[in-house]
């Protein structure tokens, strides 16, 4: 009777119950894009407030910026009209002294004295310093 058991062994197989045959596949996972009011609500508090003092100091910056600009331009402006003044003064200033040499040279002292019937005592005749 053991020969009859030995040829009568049932090969073990699985039990198709056991282990399903076909798995189900899942969908691919969509995603829905946020509308702005939505993305808006995701955002912090804390956030609103530091994106805020950071626009609201780079306006302010940009407001200095221009600001000193105008500031810088309207200096520089005046900066070059007083340097004409002082240019038109030297230059005025220069003319005048030589019309001084000029006036105060004991040549044209004498001539005018001569032209006029006066007479001029050399010796006593100075030129006129500063």
């Amino acid at each position: 009777m053991a020969e009859l058991n030995a040829h009568h062994e049932v090969p073990y197989e699985e039990h198709p119950s056991n282990k399903p045959s076909h798995t189900p596949e899942r969908p691919e996972v969509v995603v829905v894009p946020l509308s702005p009011a939505r993305k808006l609500s995701r955002i912090s508090t804390m956030e609103k407030v530091i994106s805020l003092s950071l626009l609201v100091t780079f306006i302010a910056l940009g407001l200095l910026m221009i600001s000193l600009r105008t500031t810088i331009s309207q200096v520089e402006h005046s900066i070059s009209i007083l340097q004409d003044d002082v240019t038109t003064n030297e230059a005025e200033i220069l003319q005048l002294e030589q019309e001084k040499n000029e006036l105060s040279k004991s040549e044209r002292i004498q001539k005018i004295a001569e032209e006029e019937g006066l007479s001029i005592n050399s010796d006593n005749l100075r030129k006129v310093k500063k």
